[in-house]
């Protein structure tokens, strides 16, 4: 047996009660205020308590306390039967999460009685996870994680109601099944000339059709590393002094969290997205807090740039949703906007009130930490107008009029391939007066044999296809992993109100199609409504087609569009945009839609349609007005003997020259 076997194998065997209980976690619930902590004290149950009244969290509060105890119980019955790790065990943590913080601020016997015996059946369960390397050797990725992090919450919340044997069995789970199954995803992370297969166990081995051949890898490199490196190095420090491994796990966690925040880019940007970026702070972040408290070895503030992160999070807001809640650029499979705890601590271990503001103008609650973290009366101050025009370093350009809820945002998607991307480079979104006029649709498919994968291809974006197909993407045999296709600002001017770019995105539809020599977009933007987009294509030998998508917002049915002649609109309720076509290779705008199945969803959109041909150069100039029924504005463009473009609209007058590479774009 080797060493690393040794290191990997469960810890049924260790002597807990021979040990000496560790100082940290004799019962360091929140009534010991002055021991060491993981997530909160008794110092803190008045601020949790009072953060359960606020405009932020009392509707999330009101729900998590109308949850009757029996309701875990419940989630757990469903589990018990079906054996369904993904779904139900996941119900069954967070209606965990939710009941023992109900407990802290409001404590009943029941709700007592209701944990306990949920603790007992979780602890009593042979493993916590579903992934599997070489079909019998568990590894934790998500769900032994949560459970990890969920229990060592329990010893906090139920404390003193916790005997001595509970709470030693509590340990004892949490090592055997959830930093063991951690400490294995990571190293395999860490080492995956070692992985002898990962998959998933029998019971679960339909719920993806894929190949994990390189998840190690590819898991490696992206929010997933988090997960098991941040629950791994939180029951490191419950356990160091108690099991004669957490010394190792704790070294690995800080270690894999460390190759974690590598990932950011150095202007604090995360490459997968907001909804991600969220992820990933909500599954480290409790792990660095903690570390720093107890440990304080490694400055994680010099791993990361916190305050570029702060800015990342602002720039890729996007007003509000029709629900209210804070709306976001949701480039490829971005989803949700971030918890407001989370933003809330990183504004105070930072001493950053843009990071405090940033909690209350973007956060949309949902964990526990919300409660634990949240604080409505911090210093605040307002992000700085240099957002309001923003490139970041991974080659989105972000733009927008002002802060409220319905400024105008316009969002273009530029640059290299990423986890969970779509087939989006030049893609562009919009939103007016809290519309979607151009829209990157929620909820495409993850899972290759649902239709609505199809929804991450080109086509189901405001991009260009050519013969009908889009750039680059994968076939999702091995998930949503990163393509092989890469667009570059070539040119990037920002004036203020009128900010202009342009994007080659040749290397992306070159690996489809050979014959593409040059696809590039530019845009022009003119604050608050109007656009110019500038498609120019070419390709070597082979006359194709070229056609360029405009989708609105319609997942309310009440997208109207329209065509006439040259001219098109794309209508909702509150806002409409007017568009004009002009081209050297008789493209014109018509009717279309993304073919899926009716049940996956309803997508129409403006195609502007350029017949066969070597070269395309096709001008949309979009303007965009208050309400449904409101008139164009004055909108031309003409183009010279010599094949310049001049282009006239509301506050903005321009000139575009097609040359052989980007085009030459003035302001007038």
């Amino acid at each position: 047996m080797t060493r690393r076997d040794l290191l990997r194998l469960g810890g049924t065997s260790l002597i807990y009660a021979s040990l000496a209980r560790s100082p940290l976690f004799a019962h360091a619930g929140h009534g010991s205020a002055g021991k060491p902590y993981l997530f909160f004290n008794a110092n803190h149950v008045p601020r949790i308590t009072a953060n359960t009244q606020t405009p932020m969290l009392a509707s999330m509060w009101a729900e998590w306390q109308n949850q009757a105890p029996a309701e875990l119980q419940a989630a757990l019955d469903k589990f018990e039967v079906s054996g369904n790790i993904v779904s139900d065990f996941g119900q069954v943590l967070f209606a965990l999460e939710r009941s023992l913080t109900v407990q802290i601020v409001a404590p009943t016997e029941d709700r007592l009685a209701s944990l306990i015996d949920a603790i007992e059946r979780i602890i009593a369960r042979p493993y916590w996870d579903y992934f599997r390397d070489g079909g019998t050797e568990i590894l934790g990725i998500q769900r032994a994680s949560f459970a990890t992090v969920r229990l060592l919450y329990a010893r906090e919340v139920l404390a003193d109601d916790l005997s001595e044997d509970l709470d030693e069995r509590i340990l004892k789970a949490v090592a055997d099944k959830g930093c063991q199954a951690c400490y294995a995803t990571v190293h395999d992370m860490d080492n995956p000339e070692t992985v002898k297969g990962w998959d998933f166990d029998k019971e679960h081995a339909g719920f993806y059709d894929i190949s994990m051949e390189r998840w190690p890898m590819i898991l490696g490199a992206n929010n997933l590393r988090s997960a098991p490196a941040g629950a791994l190095g939180l029951g490191a420090l419950a356990l160091r002094g108690k099991d004669p491994r957490a010394e190792l796990w704790l070294k690995t966690a800080t270690a894999s969290t460390e190759r974690f925040l590598k990932l950011f880019a150095e202007d604090g940007s995360f490459f997968e997205g907001l909804s991600y970026l969220d992820y990933s702070m909500r599954t480290c972040l409790p792990f660095l807090d903690a570390h720093r408290r107890l440990v304080g070895d490694i400055d994680w503030m010099e791993k990361l740039n916190w305050e570029g992160m702060v800015d990342y999070i602002l720039t890729m807001q996007m007003g509000r949703t029709p629900e209210g809640d804070p709306d976001i650029v949701n480039f490829s499979d971005a989803r949700r906007n971030v918890f407001p705890g989370w933003v809330s601590k990183v504004a105070e271990i930072t001493n950053n009130p843009v990071a405090a503001h940033t909690a209350d103008y973007a956060g949309h609650p949902y964990f526990f930490y919300d409660f634990l973290w949240y604080r409505p009366n911090a210093e605040k101050a307002p992000p700085s107008d240099q957002l309001l025009n923003h490139r970041n370093a991974y080659n989105w350009i972000l733009c927008r009029s002002g802060w409220d809820a319905k400024d105008a945002v316009l969002a273009f998607k530029s640059g290299g391939p990423a986890n969970h991307e779509h087939a989006d480079r030049n893609h562009i979104t919009f939103k007016f007066e809290g519309e979607r006029l151009l829209q990157d649709h929620f909820g495409a498919a993850y899972d290759r044999r649902h239709d609505g994968w199809k929804m991450r291809g080109t086509a189901g974006h405001n991009a260009v296809l050519i013969d009908g197909h889009g750039h680059h993407y994968v076939d999702g045999v091995e998930g949503t992993n990163d393509t092989l296709a890469y667009a570059n600002i070539l040119e990037y001017q920002d004036t203020g109100d009128v900010i202009y770019w342009t994007s080659d995105a040749t290397s992306g539809y070159i690996v489809e199609n050979y014959h593409a020599t040059q696809v590039q977009r530019s845009v022009i933007y003119a604050k608050p409504g109007v656009m110019v987009i500038f498609d120019q294509v070419n390709f070597r030998y082979r006359p194709q087609t070229v056609d360029a998508r405009f989708f609105p917002d319609n997942r309310d049915g009440e997208a109207q569009l329209d065509v006439d002649g040259n001219r098109f609109t794309l209508t909702r309720p509150q806002a409409r945009l007017h568009g004009l076509v002009a081209s050297d290779c008789e493209a014109a705008p018509k009717l279309s839609r993304l073919d899926v199945k009716p049940e996956t969803g309803d997508f129409p959109c403006i195609e502007v349609s350029s017949p066969v041909g070597l070269s395309h150069r096709i001008v949309t100039v979009l303007a965009a007005t208050t309400g449904k029924n409101s008139r164009p504005p004055k909108l031309t463009v003409r183009q010279d003997k010599n094949g310049v473009w001049a282009i006239s609209a509301p506050n903005l007058k321009a000139r575009i020259t097609p040359t052989a590479f980007e085009p030459k774009i003035e302001l007038l």
